[in-house]
């Protein structure tokens, strides 16, 4: 009845609509990051590095992607500061081991927050890494390494 609306759903690129029984419902677009007002979210990516000169590293390989922000933090106690203001998170580079990232409530709050979790430290404990669905970035490692670690791996997800 209303085409022209329709029309502007259809048009709508960050977000896919479904219809229900009498209303309208917005539902996202799984592939896409978005916001409330239809508009497509710059993706967030979070930086846990001491090293400046590797976290400049990544920070740039990271913008060479494309439009992102991204936020650089030092030390772990820094980064749950950043986690309660933003929405949604693409992936997190932490230089920190297994071990102290399981210990720590850092992971799940990681997770909740949407982040692809990316390990640049602990190499030796890489099988376990994956297996949780993670990442691992060994170092050293090149721009193609940091695009290739935002990608989910096929065998890590049949773990």
């Amino acid at each position: 009845k209303f085409p022209s609306a329709m029309s502007y759903l259809n048009a709508c690129s960050c977000h896919r609509f479904h219809v229900g029984r009498d209303l309208l419902t917005k539902r996202p677009n799984p592939y896409m990051p978005y916001s409330d007002t239809l508009q497509p979210a710059l993706p967030v990516y979070i930086v846990l590095e001491s090293n400046a000169l590797i976290a400049e590293d990544i920070i740039g390989s990271l913008r060479a992607t494309g439009p992102c922000r991204v936020i650089r933090v030092e030390r772990p106690e820094m980064l749950v500061s950043s986690l309660h203001t933003e929405s949604a998170v693409t992936a997190a580079f932490l230089e920190m081991p297994y071990r102290e990232l399981v210990q720590s409530d850092l992971h799940q709050s990681l997770a909740d927050s949407g982040a692809r979790i990316i390990l640049t430290i602990g190499e030796d404990d890489e099988s376990v890494v994956l297996q949780q669905g993670w990442g691992m970035l060994v170092r050293p490692f090149t721009e193609q390494m940091i695009r290739e670690a935002l990608t989910p791996r096929r065998d890590a997800d049949s773990h």
